[in-house]
């Protein structure tokens, strides 16, 4: 979600390390050179799609086109424009819409084949970027080819405008769109790298964790990957089409976009747009202003489409922290969640109801603790459980390290799989990555790379499978346990929420 990802941006991978080289590639595009640092080379910022701008805005991404001489892919290409507390993020070296870039970091441009891991960043569907996910220290310690990337965010992508400007003027979900389309240019051109196309993990975090499990349900993203990691976040948090609709309209008041529809969208300056889009944050408390949704055209039609769609059988490592709604408790702003337990009661009567509902809810305490746990579970705990239940094979876990103040909040298990040592993950920590959070950091990232690697994490990791069901707690001591959420898990009897606001549909009706 935005606050976590906003937080890390300090970390630029590449910017300042020292240049022991450049390494030349030759792509169908053109060639390329990189850098060579710490023993791993690194392209940065190469262009995976034309600029979404001008006749392209609110388009599906055209492949980038060809370019001449040789491009210099040694810094990082600018993030979609964002909202970061009161500031808007525009037009700037670092913020622009043409952001349709990928970084790509592997121990060599060889012949050799790696694993390739594909990294879609959170933010809340609008925040984020990659620039602060460094991939060299992940590629050189398993010998796999890291892939991060940058697609369209809030009212650049996830805005259903469609609705209120005819059907063939722009495209729906054009942040997954984007998604697609690095997964393709990944699938054409990432052997040039030392990667192989044929052994592909796509995962993701927060938003990037939803994204990966809605790739999973799209029939054009399924060839292009092989294995899946989903940490926080599952398809629940996304809305249906006629809520998509409600929201497209508001974003329409909020801009004059009348009679000449598209075309007005397309003439209007950025700064305007993201104006427009924290007005509508504000009328959508406990939901985000932008957000995929159901379509019926690169997704299924709604919920129960996708329910009824087979498990697509693909090995998955998923999982939650301990203590996630914590996080939007501390951020500032207007609330992304429901945060309150009366908001809890009010969406599981309308969406499950009455006599579910208060089953469930006897199983949390009217306590800011069990409020927490509520929050926790209803959103992120028990629709993972479900997923990775329903998916064969799949490896759960859940992170219990958490920061000394605050607990094992969302976003904290990144800060150890990706190695963050800057000053703003020492203070999301809580502490330094030394001693005890360093090996916790080093088993994380062996697990992630052994199951890029080889499809499983490691041996003495079982499989989350029936009757009991094992799942990884990772903390500053690891321990196996056999369905730790199993009393509060069974209440729910496979229903979740749709936390979306002003959600009118109940998922859980077939």
């Amino acid at each position: 979600m935005p606050w976590v990802n906003v937080m890390q941006t300090d970390r630029q991978p590449g910017v300042n390390a020292c240049d022991e080289g450049a390494t030349r590639v030759s792509l169908r595009h053109g060639p390329l050179i990189g850098r060579r640092v710490a023993g791993c080379c690194v392209w940065l910022g190469i262009p995976y799609a034309m600029p979404p701008t001008g006749a392209l805005r609110w388009r599906a991404p055209v492949a980038a086109a060809p370019w001449e001489g040789v491009l210099a892919a040694t810094t990082l290409g600018a993030s979609c424009p964002q909202l970061t507390g009161r500031w808007v993020r525009a037009k700037s070296p670092a913020f622009d819409e043409d952001c349709l870039h990928l970084n790509v970091w592997s121990p060599a441009a060889d012949t050799k084949r790696r694993p390739v891991l594909v990294w879609i960043h959170g933010g809340g569907f609008t925040a984020g970027s990659a620039a602060p996910y460094d991939g060299a220290h992940l590629a050189v310690m398993g010998d796999i080819v890291v892939v991060t990337l940058n697609y369209r965010l809030g009212v650049f992508g996830f805005v259903n405008f469609g609705a209120v400007t005819g059907p063939g003027d722009v495209d729906g979900n054009l942040g997954l769109r984007d998604q697609i389309m690095a997964l393709e240019w990944v699938r054409d051109n990432i052997e040039a790298f030392g990667g192989n196309p044929d052994c592909v993990t796509v995962a993701g975090h927060s938003a990037g964790s939803v994204s990966v499990s809605l790739l999973m349900l799209c029939e054009q993203a399924r060839p292009l990957f092989h294995r899946v990691i989903l940490q926080s976040g599952v398809s629940n948090l996304i809305h249906e089409a006629d809520i998509s609709v409600k929201v497209a309209e508001l974003y329409a008041a909020a801009l004059g976009v009348g009679d000449m529809g598209a075309q007005r969208l397309r003439e209007l300056d950025v700064v305007t747009l993201l104006k427009a889009q924290r007005s509508v944050d504000k009328q959508l408390p406990g939901m985000l202003p932008a957000s995929p949704w159901f379509d019926g055209q690169l997704l299924p039609a709604g919920f129960a489409a996708a329910d009824a769609l087979p498990p697509p059988d693909i090995p998955m490592l998923a999982g939650t922290t301990r203590d996630e709604i914590r996080l939007f408790e501390l951020r500032p702003g207007p609330a992304l969640l429901p945060m309150l337990r009366a908001q809890f009661s009010e969406l599981m009567h309308r969406q499950l109801g009455k006599h579910r509902a208060e089953d469930i809810l006897a199983h949390y305490p009217e306590s800011r603790a069990g409020t927490r746990r509520l929050g926790t579970d209803a959103v992120f705990c028990v629709p993972t459980i479900q997923l990775a239940q329903r998916n064969h094979p799949a490896w759960l876990y859940r992170f219990d390290a958490g920061h000394p103040w605050f607990g094992a909040i969302h976003g904290m298990d990144y800060l150890y799989v990706w190695h963050m040592t800057g000053v703003l993950a020492f203070l999301m920590r809580g502490g330094p990555l030394l001693g005890r959070r360093a090996a916790l950091a080093q088993r994380m990232q062996q697990c992630w790379v052994g199951f890029v690697r080889d499809g499983a994490p490691d041996h003495d990791w079982p499989r989350f499978e029936a009757p009991h069901y094992p799942t990884r707690i990772f903390g500053l001591k690891d321990r196996l346990e056999d369905n730790p959420e199993a009393v509060r898990l069974n209440a729910w009897q496979g229903q979740v929420i749709v936390p979306a606001g002003i959600a009118a549909n109940d998922k859980n009706k077939k």
